[in-house]
């Protein structure tokens, strides 16, 4: 049985396709690698804990926000806003030493992590 023209033409199609396939698959991984981020190794990775990259205003963060600071639970960061009610916004993070409940150590446990504005 003899090809038509439109057989034969299918078949180049066919063929050429095989032929490219392969070819772009190639040209994808390639440039797929080159635009990759590099990997971080061990060193070139942070090692700041992750609570350390967050830092609390004393005189804007709520009850939840309060609570992420080392030490702090619910009746800590309460007395945090009550005080904070009472007296006024702190113009120190050492101030908030004079809150029922926290003492000075518990406050420089927050060093770099809370800030006043």
């Amino acid at each position: 049985m003899k090809e038509t023209g439109s057989q034969a033409s299918a078949r180049r199609h066919e063929r050429l396709f095989l032929l490219c396939a392969p070819a772009a698959a190639v040209v994808c991984i390639l440039l797929a690698a080159a635009l990759a981020p590099p990997r971080l190794t061990p060193k070139a990775a942070s090692e700041t804990p992750m609570v350390q990259l967050i830092r609390v205003d004393l005189n804007t963060a709520d009850l939840e926000t309060l609570c992420i600071l080392p030490n702090v639970g619910e009746k800590r960061a309460q007395a945090l806003l009550e005080y904070r009610g009472t007296h006024g916004p702190f113009r120190h993070v050492a101030d908030a030493a004079e809150v029922p409940g926290l003492s000075e150590s518990i406050v420089a446990s927050w060093d770099g992590l809370a800030y006043v504005s």
